[in-house]
């Protein structure tokens, strides 16, 4: 749900980094409308290395944005020039660039550099030759040769990947069976990897498919997909929770971005 005074563009990656990254995105201000921006992040389950820099101060920053539940405002840089580009990381995928347990980044945004300033040199040097789809699909693919994955890892990635594939449905004991682990293993994996519990983050896809739904659908259906598991309070509460608006108020231009 970005700024309505932001141009808002998503571009897809590399082909080989399809299990890494969702999108590149890329932010500038309109023209004439102020110099701070404002926009709501509805929870998705993924996360972001971002990138603003203020045109009028010339100050950059590159910060990473953890996993959230309920929605937020976010701010950019505003006035002609600015810039903002972000990296989408799948959930749980980040690990594979950033070596740090995934819940104590939850509900939070960090200074990349308080995580791992080395990268945030290689990024620097990169924005300041070039930064464009090219030269990030360039970065990763080169950090992808030489990361390896855990088997932990493996097994955290594969319990994302049916909970995304059940749309949110299944319940923590069948996504565990799934898996042939125990719950409380499957907890231990969440925590380390992806940074909400299993059942909080099949809660924030379950209402991705809603949203998915709706815009789909027009704007007519609110939950296709999702009719059978929400009851019409449950809807509204959860709708009021991860977009700061009741189902009646939503409107199509909210995840589009136009009117």
């Amino acid at each position: 749900m970005t700024s309505q005074d932001t141009a808002y563009r998503e571009y897809v990656p590399h082909p080989a980094l399809s299990s890494l990254i969702v999108c590149y995105w890329h932010s500038v201000p309109v023209k004439g409308k102020g110099t701070r921006l404002s926009s709501v992040i509805v929870p998705d389950g993924c996360t972001d290395i971002i990138y603003d820099r203020d045109a009028l101060t010339g100050r950059y920053e590159w910060s990473y944005c953890g996993m959230f539940d309920e929605y937020f405002h976010a701010t950019n840089p505003g006035g002609d020039g600015s810039t903002t580009w972000g990296i989408r990381f799948y959930p749980g995928a980040y690990h594979r660039i950033i070596r740090e347990q995934a819940s104590t980044l939850s509900g939070t945004s960090v200074l990349l550099d308080d995580l791992s300033p080395a990268l945030v040199r290689e990024l620097t040097e990169l924005a300041e030759s070039c930064l464009s789809v090219a030269s990030l699909d360039a970065f990763f693919l080169k950090r992808c040769e030489v990361q390896t994955m855990s088997p932990r890892s493996i097994q955290a990635e594969a319990a994302v990947r049916s909970i995304l594939e059940g749309r949110g449905i299944l319940s923590v004991n069948e996504i565990a069976g799934e898996q042939f682990l125990s719950t409380r293993t499957l907890s231990r994996l969440f925590s380390d990897y992806v940074g909400l519990t299993p059942k909080k983050f099949s809660a924030v896809i379950r209402f991705q498919s809603l949203v998915s739904d709706y815009v789909r659908s027009g704007g007519r259906n609110v939950g296709e997909a999702s009719a059978s598991f929400y009851d019409q309070s449950h809807l509204y509460h959860d709708i009021l929770k991860k977009t700061g608006k009741t189902p009646s108020q939503l409107k199509l231009s909210d995840f589009y971005n136009h009117s």
